[in-house]
């Protein structure tokens, strides 16, 4: 079986619906080609991750939110990083978490940790950067 890890497909994790909506608008504004599957928790985000290695259809990055019901981000990322088939999607935390302790904790684990800003143009800003984290294999 061969994985193929999708150029043009983000897979973003997060329970607010609003915030899904603002990545996919931003998304949207900066590259319209590009495809966002979403799931409104971890354990969703699991079982989407399962299906698409099954079918060798990998997202080229994931956008996590932290604080989720069912599971959460941390939950998530270890779960990921646990399957080697999944662990080499790059994952980049998109959260409200202004906790010193979150951004040191994924300092550690080499992981970018952007905060989500207020206003829609730094969203959006936020959402540009995010992408260039996705993986070109």
């Amino acid at each position: 079986m061969s994985l193929n890890i999708q150029p043009r497909v983000v897979f973003h994790i997060d329970d607010d619906a609003d915030d899904r909506l603002l990545v996919s608008l931003a998304i949207q504004s900066i590259d319209p080609s590009m495809i966002l599957r979403e799931a409104n928790n971890g354990k969703k985000a699991i079982e989407f991750l399962q299906q698409a290695k099954l079918f060798g259809d990998l997202p080229c990055l994931i956008i996590l939110d932290l604080n989720m019901p069912v599971m959460d981000g941390y939950a998530t990322y270890k779960e990921i990083k646990r399957d080697a088939a999944l662990s080499v999607i790059p994952i980049v935390i998109f959260t409200t978490s202004f906790d010193r302790r979150d951004k040191q904790y994924w300092e550690k684990e080499n992981v970018v940790l952007l905060t989500k800003p207020v206003r829609f143009d730094l969203f959006t800003e936020s959402v540009s950067k995010i992408l260039a984290h996705c993986a070109t294999k």
